[in-house]
């Protein structure tokens, strides 16, 4: 790199911008060459400063676009990449260019304000404060390439990556039309992405936020991605419905129901993600006990989730049996025993007894077994409790 600096240090005084162009791409060329980018020489020779004015300056997108380039890779270093970019007044400018009509040059002008935006709340809100949102609706246009909109994903990630109590609700509900929007686009990295939003939108148990991602359609959407093919876009989505299943406000449980999130249980339980199946098992223990808590439980709701967790039961290993016991399940089937249905109670009964049989650990299958007794005498259901303890201490 410092037998380029002469070079560069010619950047944006000279007159031809064919030669400006090749300067900016070679110096591209020698941050991209290695696994591990000379960003510390390249700050060094000032390269931070010519590429913005390049990108500032430059009428030919072939130009802008490298340098564009270069400080998204300069934004994806440690910390000290994204201050020398806001130190250099580098964030109006590609704030300004995020509105582009060229697509190579506005993905990496987004990929670079995502870099900086999630570096630290301050730089978010100095990105928010140079009117970022008056360019999302160029930016996020729908009928953009797919790897624009990536980029563009990533950055509405990165913006709503802060607790919501740190972002306007108003900002909050512009970007979330666009993540509706966006989330039609059949792109898995863009769904990723903003399913990843979602989920920063959703958390902390703030209504105001919790009630946009209802009304706006945006839970409808993330519970559709409960079932796509990808890993990464269904932990995203469970993860955003376990942070509304979590609310100490009903009526987004409701809304969750609604969306019929209960329809993708069982096709989540059968990946091999064991992350993916703890939240599964979390969101499906929240819905029940909210279920089961309210005075006239809805029965087909509490039925299919009792047959989903004994048919998981029935397969699942020891050490996912014993996560089960870690986040209250055995409370969960105890509390639906005393729901006056037939079925309910049958799956419950069903899923204790396979967690019995399941679980190596006597004294967790005793601990189970001992709890029986009242759940038995105020069930009516004493025979049968009597029967399954009966199985245990065969099994012993």
């Amino acid at each position: 790199m410092e037998d380029e600096e002469e070079k560069i240090s010619t950047l944006g005084v000279t007159a031809d911008p064919a030669a400006v162009y090749d300067v900016v791409q070679h110096a591209g060329q020698l941050l991209t060459a290695r696994s591990s980018p000379p960003v510390e020489a390249a700050i060094r020779v000032g390269l931070v400063d010519k590429t913005i004015e390049c990108l500032r300056e430059s009428d030919s997108s072939k130009t802008q676009h490298e340098a564009a380039w270069i400080l998204s890779i300069i934004a994806s270093s440690d910390s000290r990449g994204p201050k020398v970019i806001v130190n250099a007044d580098g964030i109006p400018v590609l704030v300004n260019n995020l509105s582009t009509e060229y697509p190579n040059v506005c993905e990496k002008v987004a990929l670079a304000l995502a870099f900086i935006a999630g570096d630290c709340i301050d730089y978010r809100n100095k990105i928010i404060d140079c009117a970022v949102m008056t360019k999302f609706d160029a930016a996020a246009d729908v009928n953009k390439p797919a790897y624009q909109l990536e980029s563009v994903a990533k950055l509405i990630n990165k913006v709503l990556s802060y607790p919501s109590s740190q972002l306007p609700l108003e900002i909050a509900k512009k970007l979330t039309v666009y993540i509706v929007e966006l989330l039609d686009q059949e792109i898995l990295t863009v769904q990723s992405s903003l399913a990843g939003a979602a989920y920063y939108l959703t958390r902390n148990d703030n209504p105001s936020y919790l009630q946009v991602a209802v009304t706006s359609g945006l839970l409808e959407k993330v519970v559709k991605l409960l079932s796509r093919n990808d890993l990464n876009v269904q932990k995203a989505a469970i993860r955003v419905c376990q942070n509304v299943s979590s609310s100490d406000y009903s009526r987004f449980t409701q809304a969750l129901i609604d969306c019929n999130a209960q329809d993708h249980f069982e096709l989540l339980l059968k990946t091999k993600d064991v992350y993916i199946i703890l939240d599964t098992i979390k969101v499906i223990s929240n819905i029940a006990t909210g279920s089961i808590n309210i005075k006239q439980p809805d029965m087909h709701i509490v039925k299919e989730i009792c047959w989903v967790i004994d048919n998981f039961i029935t397969g699942a290993a020891e050490d996912q049996l014993q996560q089960l016991c870690e986040i209250g399940i055995v409370d969960l089937l105890y509390s639906s025993l005393l729901i006056k249905n037939h079925m309910i109670i049958r799956h419950s009964l069903a899923a204790l007894l396979n967690l019995i049989e399941g679980t190596l650990d006597d004294d967790m299958k005793l601990s189970i077994c001992t709890d029986f007794d009242d759940i038995g005498e105020l069930s009516g259901l004493g025979f049968k409790v009597e029967s399954i303890k009966r199985e245990f201490y065969l099994l012993q």
